[in-house]
């Protein structure tokens, strides 16, 4: 029992745990069960006394999923940089800590300076974007194992990084066959390790696979920013109620953040029903290279003709959030998604706080799925 037990620890320590101030209100998904005190069974007079429960804690069961491909995040309040995608296959564990005869069970992993997941790379607006994110602290918060339910607290220290070039925002792990095995069999090219052996940690469309063995360079630091993230797979929402700098008035928008400039960037100030700006403005950018701009319009002119391999100028209205900031996770039990809205501060990068609108509120979402461990020997 102790070796299985050192086996368990093992395997959480290679567990690296999945983008930050948190306003959100979130609420689990139940099913079959209401919220609020249960009234107490009236037992007949002479009947037998109930058997206590057995309360004995059972062996952590380790819980570890990859992320899917579909996984999104959309930051700041300008819009540029919304549906932004993020890496997948990186991982997310934990342990369930149960009871016997509980279906609710503690959550915990980790421990303070573990990688939260790989490197996330992000380019928009014309500035690209490297972070990094380490817990603070251990993982806590309630998992219900049966139901594929859970309610994460993630206190992440995240280093942001200026991108190295808008098509390659993070140093990449180049010729790593697989993601996660725990062997360096690739070479990182660029950052602070440039030319060593690497482990793919996470895989993006645009931007290469990514890797803990491949960090940016330490003079690229733009920041070292304190986030709190509340990972649901029910509901949440986070409520514009802050007064924004650059606005006053009673009727006037409201920002979510402290020291947030504006609601939104929409021409009239007013953010449309399914989070875009009606009125605009209008945004390009090119097919193959998300990070790169280009005027609505010029087809290819701006961007293959410029840059081979960029594809087409395409063009979007330009996104943003309204005073109520909802996610949606999903319970279930082999492909969860969880889901977090939050709270971004502002770097010491002007462009990047610029381009993205920090401080200021962000969404992710990600869907999971579940990875069976080998039985621990």
């Amino acid at each position: 029992m102790r070796k299985r037990r050192l086996d368990l620890m093992r395997t959480l320590a290679l567990i690296t745990l999945l983008a930050t101030v948190v306003g959100a209100t979130a609420s689990s998904a139940h099913e079959g069960h209401t919220t609020g005190p249960h009234p107490s069974p009236t037992v007949a007079a002479g009947a037998p006394a109930a058997a206590a429960k057995d309360a004995s804690p059972l062996p952590p069961q380790p819980m570890l999923f990859r992320v899917r491909p579909e996984a999104r995040a959309d930051l700041g309040w300008t819009g540029i940089s919304h549906g932004q995608a993020w890496p997948a296959d990186q991982r997310l564990g934990f342990a369930a800590v149960c009871t016997k005869g509980d279906d609710t069970c503690a959550a915990a992993g980790g421990k303070p300076g573990d990688f939260f997941g790989s490197p996330v790379p992000l380019s928009s607006g014309g500035v690209p974007a490297c972070i990094v994110n380490r817990l603070r602290e251990s993982v806590r918060g309630s998992v219900q194992p049966a139901l594929g339910c859970a309610q994460l607290q993630l206190q992440l220290n995240a280093t942001v990084f200026t991108g190295e070039t808008l098509v390659r925002p993070c140093p990449v792990c180049q010729n790593d066959p697989t993601s996660n095995d725990g062997k360096r069999d690739g070479t990182c090219a660029g950052g602070a390790a440039n030319g060593a052996k690497c482990d793919t940690n996470g895989v993006t469309k645009f931007f290469g696979a990514v890797s803990n063995d491949c960090l940016p360079a330490s003079g690229m630091n733009v920041g070292e920013l304190v986030l709190d993230l509340p990972l649901t797979t029910g509901d949440a929402t986070m409520r514009a109620a802050l007064t924004c700098k650059a606005t006053t008035g009673k009727d006037a928008a409201r920002c979510f953040c402290p020291a947030q400039v504006q609601a939104n960037a929409c021409v009239s100030g007013q953010c449309g029903p399914n989070e875009q700006c009606d009125d605009g403005p209008i945004d390009g950018h090119c097919s193959l290279a998300p990070g790169r701009g280009c005027r609505p319009g010029s087809t290819r002119e701006e961007c293959e003709t410029l840059q081979p391999g960029t594809g087409e100028c395409i063009t979007n209205v330009r996104s943003c959030f309204r005073e109520n900031l909802p996610v949606s996770g999903k319970c279930d039990v082999e492909r969860p998604t969880y889901a977090a809205a939050f709270c971004v501060p502002a770097t010491r990068a002007a462009a990047l706080n610029a381009a993205a609108g920090l401080p200021g509120p962000a969404r992710v979402v990600l869907p999971l799925e579940r990875i069976t461990l080998p039985p621990a020997r």
